[in-house]
């Protein structure tokens, strides 16, 4: 009876082995099938490209800094006062955003991300790029 069991089971998945060619092989990724891609041609710029601007920016909105990181807030890894010709603002950097580059006070950068609103809190930036001037 255990050899008749076993002769079946040979039998019924050799005979699903065709049926199922696909785990067989690797799919190809993505990137490997359609290349690289995406749109090149111009990039509209925020249009908050100032501290005064973010302040009264909705939740959200995208923007554009340029100025200095001037220190670290106490308390919490990822977030910063940044501060440009016409204020100060906490700026939110994941570590990840700076790919090793260090940056100091002196040091002039120019971030993109969006208005960062929440309720019984100051308005502060998400930020999702940062570039070395």
């Amino acid at each position: 009876m255990r050899n008749i069991i076993i002769s079946a089971a040979l039998v019924l998945s050799a005979a699903l082995l065709p049926a199922f060619p696909a785990q067989a092989q690797q799919s190809p990724t993505i990137r490997e099938t359609y290349g690289q891609g995406g749109f090149q041609g111009p990039t509209a710029h925020a249009q908050i490209t100032t501290v005064a601007q973010a302040r009264k920016a909705r939740d959200d909105a995208p923007v554009t800094l340029t100025g200095h990181i001037v220190q670290r807030m106490a308390g919490d890894d990822d977030n910063y006062l940044f501060r440009d010709n016409t204020g100060e603002i906490v700026v939110d950097i994941d570590h990840e955003v700076f790919r090793g580059r260090t940056v100091t006070p002196e040091t002039q950068v120019r971030m993109s991300g969006e208005v960062d609103q929440e309720f019984m809190e100051a308005t502060k930036i998400d930020v999702e790029y940062l570039e070395v001037l």
